[in-house]
């Protein structure tokens, strides 16, 4: 007699039935351009899919719709791109509802360019200067959905839509093959994978998804290469964590400490001394080649949000002291704002969750991680050293960076971060949490997840339905 098979009893499985649905769902309810950036990514995402691998920067007369809608004779970096993208986000009225709730989209607005032609040969020059730096690693599931629908002689806006289909779909590849491979916290991952920000995030043409998905799959193979009591590592597994690794610091090249996970991995799985750090010397060799030459390619259309950077650099080498303080008076004033973000607050940051599901997604993930204790696999104090490490400097080097780039003379707490930033790291933190001291389960946690998820998924999409039509 055949067993009937139970969905949520598979965690790779229930995410990506999860993902899909929901994912769809948010995907659809959300107006376009209602995520943060969304006209950037659109509109780098829309020039890579014409084999545009670099932006250019040239004086021009350019457009855009953030701040200045028009700029006469002026240097701006971006592309040349169809005007009628232009013509397709004003008549949806885009700047009018973001970062104000109490205005709503009209669905009129939306079926109007619903077949609004694309018109390749008229063109104009738009400008989209922090897309434009990102390398097309970033936009890949988005651009190949764009060249798709331009196959079909899809409108602009339809090329939203399916462009946030594919960005969806590899990401839900992604972290469901990072579920699946990872010795422990599958659940957790799932949890993680489905929380309303990073789903979010995964239906839109944010270059966000494929970052959080390179991260959390880089992490789950390290890991299983480490806790594999049974197999040495193979040469496959380090082919697999330096492309991994090379498409991570393509992506993001912030995240690039994350590369260390490697050391995960103890020597003994290797043949030697030897063996281990020319195995880390490829991964990191690789993924510092890809880096330098991307930046190289693309040195000349990079533009500093602030022309100071340079003595901002200076100023904190010289005074260690004072960005300490600045450091922990930014955690003192925007620390729950950064769990909020983390969690979901959506849009253009104006779509904001009720603070009760914010409070109790951050209590089930880490009850969770003290529940989710294997028997079988144990996890050294030298790892969870390496996790922390790797933790606290990525999340270092997110702050020094906005400290530079971002944050004006004088400020006391360092502008620009959002806690989104940190779902790439969140594995490394709540791996920290893995119990081995006491016993601690819940009863059938993966019904218990799944109902979670579904609970959480489904009023997501209600905030966003209410927020954004009613």
């Amino acid at each position: 007699m055949r067993k009937k098979f139970a969905f949520w009893k598979s965690p790779e499985t229930s995410l990506a039935v999860i993902a899909v649905i929901f994912g769809v769902l948010f995907l659809l309810i959300t107006p376009p351009f209602q995520a943060e950036a969304e006209f950037q990514h659109f509109y780098r995402a829309f020039q890579i899919s014409e084999g545009g691998l670099l932006a250019e920067k040239k004086i021009v007369d350019c457009y855009g719709h953030q701040f200045n809608p028009y700029l006469p004779s002026t240097t701006c970096v971006g592309g040349m791109l169809p005007q009628s993208i232009l013509t397709t986000a004003r008549k949806l009225k885009s700047n009018d509802i973001r970062y104000r709730p109490e205005r709503k989209q009209n669905v009129q607005d939306i079926l109007a360019v619903l077949n609004f032609p694309l018109s390749s040969d008229r063109r104009v020059f738009i400008r989209f200067p922090n897309a434009a730096i990102y390398s097309p690693i970033s936009y890949f599931p988005q651009a190949l959905g764009i060249a798709t629908g331009r196959l079909f002689g899809f409108s602009p806006l339809l090329l939203i839509y399916i462009g946030r289909l594919f960005n969806l779909s590899l990401w839900t590849l992604l972290v469901c093959l990072a579920v699946k491979i990872a010795p422990l916290y599958k659940w957790l991952l799932f949890l993680l994978a489905l929380s309303p920000m990073s789903l979010f995030q995964a239906a839109s043409l944010s270059a966000d998804a494929i970052t959080n998905g390179l991260s959390f799959l880089l992490v789950a193979l390290c890991l299983r290469a480490a806790l594999d009591k049974k197999q040495p590592v193979a040469k496959t597994d380090i082919i697999a964590i330096s492309v991994l690794s090379l498409l991570l610091s393509l992506s993001k090249a912030g995240y690039f400490p994350l590369l260390f996970v490697f050391f995960f991995i103890p020597l003994k799985k290797f043949a030697g001394k030897t063996q281990y750090f020319l195995s880390f010397l490829s991964v990191l060799l690789l993924s510092f080649a890809g880096t330098a030459a991307w930046s190289f390619l693309s040195r000349d259309i990079y533009v500093p949000l602030r022309t100071d950077a340079p003595n901002r650099l200076a100023y904190l080498l010289e005074q260690p002291a004072n960005f300490l303080a600045t450091l922990l008076n930014t955690f003192a004033l925007y620390g729950f704002d950064y769990i909020e973000q983390f969690i979901g607050k959506l849009g253009w940051l104006d779509t904001k969750l009720p603070v009760w599901h914010v409070v109790s997604y951050a209590i089930i993930l880490v009850a969770v991680a003290l529940a989710s204790h294997q028997k079988d696999v144990a996890v050294s104090r030298r790892q969870k050293a390496i996790s922390a490490t790797i933790l606290l400097a990525n999340s270092f080097l997110i702050f020094t960076l906005f400290y530079i780039t971002w944050t004006p003379v004088g400020a006391d707490a360092i502008q620009g971060i959002q806690g989104r930033y940190f779902i790439p790291l969140a594995p490394l933190f709540f791996l920290l949490l893995y119990n081995q001291t006491f016993d601690y389960t819940i009863k059938k946690p993966q019904l218990a997840a799944v109902c979670y998820s579904l609970f959480s998924s489904t009023l997501t999409a209600a905030v966003l339905w209410k927020r954004y039509y009613f």
